[in-house]
Order: C-alpha cells, then structure tokens, then sequence
C-alpha cells in the first residue's frame, strides 16, 4: 500500500506556487563505477562494512582535481564547523585514522597514520603510540611527540575546543622520547580510538599554537596539500606537498596530484558540476533526492556515481512537555499509523533513499526490522492498525483528534523535499486517519532555533549525527541532554548511555545498544522515519580512486591517492 500517492494533489498546490511540477519519478540505479575497478577480498568478519573498488590502472601524476566545497568559519578542526573537514584534512593528518578499504568502520579496521603502532596495557588504561619519524611540518619543522601532545590535551580542552565531549575517557597525553606519546585514560573506553581516527582530532603543531584559525598562516600542516591561496567565501588553492611521508604500494610517492582547487559553492556546485567547471561535486553532501539526482544525470550523461547511506537518523522529536504528546497513548497512536516508505518518497522522491520498516537506529546497529515492526505495531495490517490507534486516542480523551503543529528546516527552492516533505507526509496520514489537525511550518535555521529554544514546538522534524557511536544518543535522550528536542527522561537509559564507553565486550555492548532503542521505541520520544539520509558523490570517469565512508566526513577528504587521468577528460573542460 503506497499511501504517499495521497499527498500528490497536496504537492502539486504547493509547487504551482513556486514553478512547474517535477516530473514522475523513477527508481535511482545502483552504484555507477569505472569499469577498470575491482572489488577487493577482505577478511570475512569485516565484509559486512561493505567494501570500496579498487582501480586497476596505474596512478598518473599531476595536473589539479577541482571540487565543490564550502568555505569553513574556521581552519581549526577543533571547532568542528560545517564542511570544515573538506578543507582542513588534505593539510592536517590524524594519529590513526580508518582503513579506506571498508565503507563502514569499527575498531578492527583502524589503522596508523601519524602513528606508526601502538600498544594498549593489559587493562585497556593506558596506549602507548609509536610515531612516524622524519615527518616534517609544512614549514620545514619536525613532527614530534610534543605536537602530538599538544593536540590531545587541546581537541579535549572545553576552552579551546568543541569537540571535547567526543573523548569522555581522556586523562592525559605524556611525552616519553620525541617519538612516543602514552595516553591514559579514566577508564578502558570503547570509543576514544575510534572517535581519535575521526574527521576532527587532527594533529595541528605546537610551535604555531595561537595564530589566528582563520588564516592561511593557521594552515601549517603534514598533510598531501600545502595551502597557497585562500579567500574567505570565494576559493582555496593547495600544492603538492613533495616531502609527504606516505606512499602507495608500488613504494610511488603520494599525492598524485599537482593541485588541489576548492571551490565554494556552499552545499551545491550542481550547476558548476553540469557545465563541467568541476571535477568532483562536493565530496559529503550530494544527491540526496531523486530531482537532484535525476537533474545531474540529465545534464551530465557520463557522470559517475557512488552512493551511501548515512548512519544519521532523521525523526519527528516529540515535545513531551506539551499536551496530550505527554500521554504515551497518543504517542502510541501516532507510532501506529507511521508510513516509513511514505515518508521517505517525501524527503527525497524515492524509496531507496532510505530503509523502510527501520527504528531510530541504522540497521547497522539498530534493532532486526521484524523487533522493531513489533514494538512499532506495524505487525498488524493497516486497517486494523489504524483502528487501534483511533481506539487508543478514545481512550486518552481525544476520540475526534487535536491540533499539532510540526516545525521543520525550510528546504532551500524545494519546498516539498527533505525535512518539510518528511513532514507533510506525516501530517496528510494524521489528519487522514487520525482527524489530528497538523499544521506543518517550514521556517529558517533562525526562526527554528527561537522555537525551539522558547519551547515553543509540538514536533521537531530534524536529524541526529549519531554517526558510528551510538553513545551520542545522550545528546538528545539523555536527561537535562544538551540539545533535548524531545525533554526526555529516563533513569535506564541515561544509566546505559553513561556506561556504553565502558563496555568493551563487543557482544555485551550491542546488547546494550539494542536495550537502549527498545526502551525509546516504547517510550517515543521519537518518531522513526526510516529516511538515513543518501548522499551521492558525483563526479566525471577521468578522476580515479575515489571512495566513500559512512561517517560524514573521512580520510576521503584527504584526496592523498586520487588522480587524474589526463586522456580520459575531455577538451570542454573549463576546470584548472
């Protein structure tokens, strides 16, 4: 049954307003790869993150790979700023980071970067990493131990970084010899490894601590790129870094490339991309409705693509402070009727831009689609789950329904996708079925926030960067949370959430994980979608060896091994 077929005349009201109607859609295809691309074999216990291609060809050195990306407030990888990480990690490097081979990550595919090894003591307290030696900062001065200090004590510091949360067991970093650092830890963590190979704990050097973070000057990295030009909204400009401290596996000095060009388009560069001023739209934000999709694929026929999708989880946050949401029969109620493949269509237009019959969590580590059916109620045909949650509104006193308001980010020149599409999706089935009077405001970030701080909302519709660590549920589930769209309590769940960096058995941990989304799936303070949002990075067949990863920013930023093919771009092309 495909209800979202109702809001079609709905749509087509909204979008006479703003231009013509969008054709029919049809289905995105899989995956478009070069065909001089393998699939590697990798350990069995690991093919479940999903494997990246290979190329066959060999590297070709030089020219310079353009790429749409939008310019950061900040140089500092500290501060964690939108889209910082496109520009700050092909100048900056990590200790460790994660093992591009794999499209998802876990522990077991960490590998060293500025870290040559490591050692963790017996009772998980205590690692001891090994450095690379003879690495240089882009000003000619030595990478040390010192560096490395200096960064672990500044990205956990509360005055000078904002992504401090993100290692809850750090104790101190202590410099044994200019080559080897030990780290303690309060407690044997699950997640200070994985959070210290993530986008934002990069190395920055000591001797600069202090220089302005929006300057070029800020810009002294060990990374493949050396930054030479950068003007604030417009542009950066980046060589080849010559002394870079990695090769491939042919012993070739990495990077490939001459230059790197980034262009700020903000979160766009379609555009820039159909007339073929760019290489390589935007590398994290891409594609994620069919239009875009189907737009970019009319205007440029040859373009590639790959596809992922996200560990971020988009939901209806209910605000449990405000009647009759409080009553967890009415909740119940709205959880009945949820249409999970309607709402996708509305976010994006197309069902396989997201996971229908899924919980809160990705499925990755989230609960089996037939628990949470179950716990959902979805276990039961529509009618008869549509009977049931009427009689449970009868029984909490609104048998002919109630008004609710659900806010959601306006969508920039696309009205009826993304947050507002989900949204009216839910408020057409609400009001069908329900005779709940949903009005749903598409409004700006500013006017959000003032809502939402003034608490001043029924439903939130809004994703949660849960991203691989699911300890991050605190953010928003936890009691007197950070940012408590939904005012949630509850005494397990804070008590699991404070203990799951603790846990360090694999199994135990995801028992766990799976209690805490039970607990949340009977309780609803949110409402699933099912819609993890689905990115595509689009770019032309003369650029080689890109990959992606399912956190929203990886070493695939860090361009260290991709190239150019100079015989396979084509003579129109106006980028540098």
């Amino acid at each position: 049954m495909k209800k979202w077929l109702i809001l079609v005349a709905a749509f087509i009201l909204v979008l006479t307003a703003c231009g013509p109607a969008t054709p029919p859609p049809d289905t995105a295809p899989p995956d478009s790869l070069p065909p001089d691309s393998i699939t590697p074999e990798v350990p069995p216990e690991l093919a479940h993150l999903g494997v990246n291609p290979v190329e066959t060809s060999m590297p070709i050195y030089g020219s310079t790979l353009t790429v749409s990306t939008s310019y950061p407030r900040s140089f500092d990888p500290h501060q964690r700023v939108g889209y910082g990480p496109l520009t700050q990690m092909p100048v900056f490097n990590n200790l460790i980071t994660f093992d591009l081979a794999y499209k998802g990550i876990s522990p077991e595919t960490i590998i060293g970067d500025l870290a040559e090894s490591w050692e963790t003591s017996a009772d998980g307290t205590e690692i001891t990493f090994k450095l690379r030696q003879g690495v240089k900062w882009h000003d000619g001065m030595p990478f040390t131990a010192d560096d490395v200090v200096y960064s672990l004590d500044k990205m956990t510091d509360p005055n000078r970084s904002v992504v401090y949360a993100d290692y809850p067991a750090y104790q101190s970093a202590e410099k044994l010899d200019d080559y080897t650092v030990k780290v303690t830890l309060k407690y044997p963590s699950a997640g200070y490894m994985m959070a210290l190979a993530g986008a934002y704990s990069l190395m920055l050097p000591k001797h600069l601590a202090g220089t302005d973070h929006q300057s070029l000057e800020f810009m002294v990295g060990t990374g493949p790129f050396i930054p030479t030009e950068t003007v604030v909204g417009v542009h950066t400009r980046m060589k080849r870094n010559p002394e870079y401290f990695k090769k491939d596996q042919y012993g070739n000095q990495l990077p490939y490339l001459d230059a790197l060009y980034l262009i700020d388009t903000g979160a766009g560069g379609d555009d820039l991309l159909i007339a073929r001023r760019l290489d390589v739209r935007n590398l994290v934000v891409s594609g994620s409705s069919l239009e875009v999709f189907n737009t970019i694929r009319a205007g440029a026929p040859e373009i590639l693509w790959q596809k992922t999708v996200k560990s971020e989880s988009v939901g209806f946050f209910l605000n449990l402070t405000k009647s009759p949401l409080d009553d967890i029969r009415v909740r119940r109620a709205l959880a009945m009727v949820l249409d999970e493949e309607g709402i996708i269509i509305g976010y994006s237009g197309d069902p396989s831009f997201g996971i229908p019959g899924s919980g809160f969590l990705p499925p990755s580590m989230g609960l089996s689609q037939e628990e949470v059916s179950t716990l959902m109620g979805w276990d039961k045909p529509y009618e008869q789950r549509v009977a049931d949650a009427m009689a449970l509104l009868s029984e909490a006193g609104y048998p002919n329904g109630f008004k609710l308001e659900i806010l959601a980010q306006r969508a920039s020149g696309a009205p009826t996708v993304g947050h507002p599409g989900a949204s009216l999706v839910l408020a057409d089935t609400l009001r069908r079925y329900l005779n709940i009077d949903v009005t749903v405001q598409a409004l700006s970030r500013v006017e959000l926030e003032k809502r939402i701080q003034d608490n001043n909302y029924h439903v939130y519709c809004q994703t949660a960067q849960i991203n691989d660590d699911p300890s991050k549920l605190v953010t928003w589930f936890g009691t007197n949370a950070p940012t408590p769209w939904p005012h949630y309590s509850n005494a397990r769940v804070d008590s699991l959430l404070e203990n799951l960096d603790r846990v360090i058995d694999p199994d135990q941990r995801q028992q766990d994980i799976w209690e805490i989304e039970r607990i949340l799936l009977t309780d609803l303070p949110v409402l699933p979608t099912g819609v993890f949002p689905t990115r595509h990075m689009f770019y032309y067949p003369h650029v080689k060896n890109l990959r992606w990863q399912t956190p929203p920013y990886s070493a695939i930023c860090r361009l260290e091994d991709v190239w150019i093919d100079p015989a396979l771009k084509p003579a129109n092309f106006a980028t540098e």
